[in-house]
């Protein structure tokens, strides 16, 4: 896979998470969401819940950028 910031090729891997103490969670918000302003923006925003959780997920890492892209699971 080619790297979306710079189009180096990637190294396929993988990422293990630990939880520590509780259930962890994060929130994908699309940038064309993130625009909307006023009432609209605030209660009509939409996102997606990524899960946190312990286990081994697919990722590539960009050893040029010194990035990570994961490919995890979304609770829709």
């Amino acid at each position: 896979m080619k790297c979306l910031d710079c189009g180096t090729e990637m190294e396929q891997g993988t990422v293990e998470g630990y939880a520590q103490g509780g259930s962890h969670s994060y929130e994908f918000t699309a940038d064309t969401e993130k625009k909307k302003t006023g009432i609209k923006g605030f209660f009509s925003r939409k996102t997606v819940t990524v899960l946190q959780y312990p286990g081994e997920q697919r990722a590539w890492h960009c050893p040029h950028c010194k990035k990570v892209l994961m490919w995890m699971d979304a609770e829709e």
